[in-house]
């Protein structure tokens, strides 16, 4: 959970390793010395037996395959983007997108507070018997008519770490609704995903 001037963020944790960020560097300056490089097809001299139409068109090839392979050597260093909830209290909506490599926010789906009935807490099986280990995904339920449930992904992550978020999300929806309570529930066995244009149709308890 990131404060905000408007709210609050909620960003999926993201596992890098050293290696990994190492290699993203590394494709970053290979890429940007390709495109760089491609500048010396032009200023290299012409062979006295080769046609100047042949030495341009060689010119042009090389210099779109190092530019284009230095592009998506350097996009591939950029990193993944991170999926992201922005919590706007003083818009009073939900925006569930993503952080892309510019640091920018592209929203996927907007949601009304005034548009959410109910949190749903899934829970998948636990690691080792542990409840700290067990991986769980926090949903905004939506009433929308629909014999299933639909619903808005929030963020995934240990259950333990969720449950303090779903307990704030709560606390703020119902001082949207000036004291009036929406429901929480929880699913603590296999939930069936379908994805839809307006986000997730979920069949869980």
């Amino acid at each position: 959970m990131t404060p905000t001037s408007w709210g609050y963020g909620l960003a999926n944790p993201v596992k890098v390793t050293r290696g990994g960020l190492v290699l993203r560097a590394f494709g970053r300056f290979l890429g940007v010395a390709l495109a760089i490089s491609s500048a010396g097809f032009w200023v290299m001299q012409s062979a006295p037996a080769m046609d100047d139409a042949v030495l341009l068109a060689m010119r042009i090839g090389l210099t779109c395959l190092f530019i284009g392979l230095g592009g998506l050597l350097y996009l591939f260093g950029q990193g993944p983007d991170v999926e992201s909830t922005q919590v706007d209290l003083n818009e009073r909506v939900l925006r569930r997108g993503r952080i892309v490599s510019d640091n920018a926010f592209e929203t996927d789906i907007s949601v009304p507070f005034g548009d959410v009935t109910g949190l749903l807490l899934a829970c998948g099986k636990s690691s080792g018997g542990l409840g700290s280990t067990r991986q769980a995904t926090l949903y905004l339920r939506l009433d929308d008519g629909a014999e299933n449930l639909t619903a808005v992904e929030i963020l995934s992550g240990p259950e333990l770490l969720l449950r303090p978020i779903q307990d704030r999300l709560l606390r703020d929806l119902k001082d949207d609704r000036g004291g009036m309570a929406i429901p929480s529930y929880e699913s603590h066995r296999s939930t069936k995903v379908a994805f839809g244009a307006g986000g997730r149709a979920l069949q869980a308890a």
